[in-house]
């Protein structure tokens, strides 16, 4: 089961950039939609959350640790989405990607978790497909940030959110259940977004800001529940390569097919090595 809960982790993360992406076409606000977001995946969370767990009071500890990925969570989606703009799906996506090497850290050197040899392999090729699958952004003059910085902020905070994962999987697990801790998590990224809206005035919503919100929620939430469970039952590293690998593909392939991104001769390359990679990192 934990490949099919990677499968489907996947799936719903390209649908996120495939969402944000289709909104900004639209030009509908993003961080409205979010804070939508982040309310119906913490309803979500909370009305699937195990009686018990939420009739009892989670240590400061865990309600802080919860609290802080959720503010990370929603900085990095709102740089996600100005990315989105200025790079484009498949850079945006491969370049969060590339932040795979945080969370494998953790699991290897923290957690003590031994990959066999030819894994080690498959993990080093991954680095290697995503350098040959990640463009070379233009700088443009949006806003603050050059594209080049977007990119860097992404991989640090993307690398830090999917290693919190981790730290959730092994150190608060049995204080709270998956449903419980993303509940708290995407509920101060919502009171965040809220803070953040009344500081800029724009705190109301249109029907389409709405309606985007809720499919969002709904996919958000499932993005960090599948890969939960699949690091349960798989060893982190495997889970954060393939995760990381198969988003790129499939975010490769959304933008070919839908976007019309143009596949350079060195991506093509980078796609045959993700295909080799992710072989190598399946085989028991």
């Amino acid at each position: 089961m934990g490949w099919l809960f990677i499968g489907l982790s996947i799936i719903c993360s390209v649908s996120i950039a495939h969402l944000l992406k289709s909104a900004d076409k639209r030009s509908l606000r993003i961080l409205n939609i979010l804070s939508v977001n982040y309310l119906v995946a913490m309803l979500i969370g909370f009305l699937l959350s195990d009686a018990e767990v939420i009739r009892s009071v989670p240590p400061a500890s865990t309600l802080i640790f919860s609290s802080l990925i959720g503010a990370i969570f929603i900085l990095n989606f709102l740089l996600y989405g100005r990315s989105l703009v200025q790079n484009g799906i498949g850079v945006s996506v491969a370049s969060m990607r590339l932040s795979l090497l945080i969370p494998i850290i953790a699991s290897v050197f923290f957690y003590d978790e031994i990959l066999a040899d030819f894994r080690y392999i498959g993990v080093t090729l991954v680095f290697l497909s995503i350098y040959f699958l990640l463009p070379n952004p233009q700088i443009k003059g949006q806003g603050t940030l050059s594209s080049r910085m977007l990119l860097l902020i992404l991989f640090v905070f993307t690398g830090i959110a999917d290693a919190a994962l981790k730290i959730y999987e092994r150190e608060f697990q049995l204080q709270l259940s998956e449903y419980a801790f993303l509940s708290i998590l995407f509920g101060s990224a919502f009171i965040l977004s809220l803070i953040i809206l009344e500081i800029r005035k724009a705190l109301n919503f249109s029907a389409r800001e709405v309606l985007f919100g809720i499919i969002l929620g709904v996919v958000n939430l499932y993005s960090s529940f599948f890969l939960i469970l699949a690091l349960q039952q798989l060893n982190g590293a495997i889970v954060f390569s393939v995760t990381n690998i198969g988003n790129v593909l499939a975010g490769a392939l959304v933008g070919f097919f839908i976007w019309n991104d143009q596949v350079s001769t060195k991506q093509k390359a980078g796609l045959a090595l993700a295909v080799l990679s992710i072989l190598l990192l399946v085989i028991n």
